[in-house]
């Protein structure tokens, strides 16, 4: 018997007896058949599709899925269950057990996963078999795209160097930033947003490749840290990346001498070795093309040389027996890149007659020091001394002084004992070198007196004594409210009167970075969130800059930001 085709037999029993005439009685008899569970629900379709955007809040309906069973009470109940042993093992969807709508319980990625498949099992309440009859359906889920990420540039920190000498329009550095979404969107596009004031570089806005626009200068900066930023169509979502160029050194600059000729007078009784000049010429390029080697390019006698280094020219052999008054050196300043470029300075020396008996000299033809410009006035830095070259004579009566000069009015010396001394601070800033002549004499009759004289050269050594300074005390821009981040908003710019790394500036931002970020090599403030003028008319920032000195030095400004309002409101009933 099958119920589900019929539920009620209805029989008519008939019954006859054997008499003449035959007689019959008749009786109706109704068989209603009991149900069993013996049908498994059955669902509409096998398969179920749908489609959901990535952005589908949690809750959303899915599809509805729907099973039968033809059987009666429990055994005809259906209800659902995704089979999380065969899909679904993290739980982004759950259906309704009593009507079957499947909704979404996790919000999706589509970045992650594209596609969800599920199997739904639809169960009814039958006791018999145990747990009742079940049937599968699948559901097949496309998660619709859409524009939720941003652009990824490939490295976080691109890196290259150029020649200064590069020509305008060439390609440096190509970089590139990749969008996870599907495609479907708008192409990414590039900029640069920071970092070149000037407009030395341009970036291809669809490529991502930069170029040299403007002719480079290692001279004036050596270093180029560029932000790029990336971003996907008109999405106020971006990302951005930083490019650090090197502009290499090339030998553009000659060597400088501070005058194309000097002159120096000398006694003919000058002994071999004795420093007669100091020759000194600066390079403003870098690494070999700024270093400089010294050489006499010509000269009428092999009575002078020269230390290539230090360019300090010496006596090699007296000149008492010369009858030449005068000798002019041709000094040749090259430095050592390629190919290596000179300078010349042309250096007249006078021999004078004196009538002079034992000879003084210094022990050294040269002194060199080192000293802190943060040195206290009274400190000794150095000591000379001299002697006679006369055996027999007596050098305990010996003064010293200094030869009057620009350089040597910062300094002391101790008659007596030719130690040297501070007499007031130095400045790094005004002076990195000083160059001065000690004297001795002989305190005997003038007509006996003994004379000679040596180099002084101070090296000035630079200390963090300065703190930085902002060229204004608070800066003042405006901007127009965007929902697109407007880049670079304005820069601040501070100095710092110090060398090296004591003058090395870095900026920060003390607050709002939220909405604003900034260069720390160039200080400018890059605008990197959407801004509503409605929401907030104005941001007041604290910008600081530091210098790289131990201790370091700061100093602080205050920046305010107005927002020009836009028409992007419509009009509102207030009810």
């Amino acid at each position: 018997l099958d119920r589900e085709r019929a539920e009620v037999h209805r029989l008519v029993v008939e019954a006859w007896d054997g008499g003449s005439p035959r007689r019959r009685g008749r009786l109706r008899v109704s068989v209603r058949v009991l149900d069993e569970n013996d049908n498994a629900p059955a669902f509409s379709r096998d398969e179920y599709r749908a489609r959901l955007r990535e952005d589908a809040p949690p809750g959303t309906a899915v599809c509805r899925l729907r099973a039968t069973d033809p059987d009666l009470g429990a055994n005809g109940e259906v209800r659902y269950a995704i089979n999380r042993r065969q899909s679904d093992p993290d739980g982004y969807f759950a259906v309704e057990e009593r009507s079957g709508v499947l909704r979404l319980r996790r919000p999706l990625d589509r970045e992650a996963r594209s596609l969800h498949r599920l199997v739904v099992e639809a169960r009814d309440g039958g006791a018999q078999p145990e747990g009742g009859l079940s049937a599968q359906a699948f559901v097949r889920i496309e998660i619709e795209d859409i524009n939720d990420n941003q652009p990824v540039f490939e490295q976080d920190i691109y890196v290259t160097s150029i020649s200064s000498h590069t020509q305008p329009g060439t390609e440096i550095i190509n970089v590139v930033a990749t969008d996870r979404d599907s495609g479907i969107f708008e192409v990414v596009s590039y900029r640069i947003c920071s970092g070149d004031p000037h407009g030395k570089f341009s970036i291809d806005p669809q490529f991502g490749i930069i170029r040299t626009k403007k002719q480079l200068d290692h001279e004036a900066q050596s270093v180029v840290v560029l932000t790029v930023q990336s971003q996907l169509g008109t999405s106020p979502v971006y990302s951005s990346t930083q490019v650090n160029i090197s502009v290499t050194d090339v030998n553009d600059n000659a060597p400088v001498f501070l005058t194309e000729s000097d002159r120096v007078t000398i006694s003919h009784t000058q002994l071999p070795g004795t420093a007669v000049y100091i020759a000194h010429a600066e390079d403003k390029d870098s690494g070999l093309n700024g270093a400089i080697k010294y050489r006499i390019a010509s000269k009428q006698s092999n009575a002078f040389s020269i230390d290539p280094s230090l360019g300090v020219v010496n006596l090699t052999r007296i000149v008492f027996a010369e009858k030449q008054q005068e000798y002019t050196l041709h000094i040749a300043a090259e430095d050592c890149g390629s190919p290596p470029l000179t300078s010349f300075l042309v250096l007249t020396v006078v021999i004078e007659e004196q009538k002079m008996g034992p000879t003084l000299v210094f022990q050294n033809l040269v002194y060199q020091v080192e000293i802190s410009e943060a040195t206290s006035p009274g400190a000794q830095i150095l000591q000379v001394q001299a002697h006679s070259l006369d055996p027999h004579s007596i050098t305990s009566n010996l003064t010293y002084s200094l030869e009057p000069s620009t350089d040597s009015v910062a300094f002391g010396i101790s008659s007596d004992t030719g130690w040297i001394y501070l007499r007031k601070h130095l400045d790094y800033e005004c002076a990195q070198m000083l160059n001065f002549r000690a004297l001795v004499s002989t305190s005997e009759d003038e007509n006996l007196r003994q004379n000679a004289s040596t180099s002084i050269i101070v090296n000035v050594l630079d200390e963090n004594d300065h703190s930085p300074m902002f060229m204004r005390e608070s800066y003042f821009f405006e901007i127009e409210e965007n929902p697109i981040p407007s880049g670079v908003v304005g820069t601040v710019t501070a100095v710092d009167k110090d060398s090296g790394r004591n003058g090395q500036l870095s900026y920060f931002l003390l607050s709002d970075g939220k909405y604003f970020k900034m260069n720390s090599n160039t200080g400018e403030i890059i605008n990197w969130a959407a801004l509503d003028r409605e929401e907030r008319a104005q941001h007041e920032l604290r910008v600081l800059a530091a210098d790289a000195g131990r201790p370091r030095r700061s100093a602080t400004a205050t920046v305010r930001i107005a927002l020009r309002d836009r028409n992007d409101h419509a009009p509102r009933f207030p009810q």
